[in-house]
């Protein structure tokens, strides 16, 4: 993605050659001309999206905990269990279009993604069908339309706020905190 100043960006688009897998844009909403070095406090709010070269849509909308110096994976967030993805509700993705998560289609409309994080073994997206769940308290593994494991890479540079973003190509929906991030394989399905 393109960066964008932090004193005069609201969020950060990346356009692309349309001919490069469909994708005309991406997009990451980082909150209004927020210092990720001394980020306000309470949580914001994130969103990213993709629009396709043929209008189509998919768009990701979060809580956006900052890190603030605590330890994210194993201490604010625990191993091996079903997480939010974000602060106070469940994530939530809207797409307009048919979408391959894992290579299991999704169809147009909403749902709620959840992550279960784990120290040494692949992360685990997990496609919900309910939604406005309350941090994970709600989930229901009877809910998830997909499941889709992706291993997680250790950051040489920390990101202090939770982003989610889709990959300028269009082939993965990233999730990046503290000094991890994941990228979920994701594809336009033919309609």
């Amino acid at each position: 993605m393109l960066a964008a100043s932090t004193a005069s960006a609201q969020h950060d688009h990346a356009r692309l050659d349309t001919e490069v897998e469909g994708v005309a844009e991406t997009f990451v909403v980082t909150g209004l001309r927020v210092d990720e070095a001394a980020p306000p406090p309470g949580s914001g709010v994130g969103r990213a999206g993709i629009r396709f070269a043929d209008g189509g849509y998919a768009s990701v909308v979060h809580g956006k905990p900052y890190a603030r110096g605590r330890t994210i994976w194993g201490g604010l967030v625990a191993w091996d269990a079903v997480w939010a993805a974000g602060a106070h509700r469940a994530t939530e993705m809207v797409t307009t279009v048919p979408l391959l998560i894992g290579g299991v289609r999704v169809e147009p409309g909403a749902v709620s993604l959840f992550v279960t994080p784990r120290a040494d073994a692949p992360w685990t997206l997990h496609v919900s069908r309910s939604l406005g769940a309350h941090l994970a308290d709600e989930y229901d593994p009877a809910d998830d339309l997909a499941t889709v494991d992706a291993p997680s890479v250790h950051l040489a540079e920390p990101v202090e706020g939770l982003t989610w973003a889709y990959a300028d190509d269009g082939t993965a929906l990233v999730l990046s905190w503290g000094d991890r991030s994941v990228s979920f394989p994701l594809a336009r399905s033919e309609s």
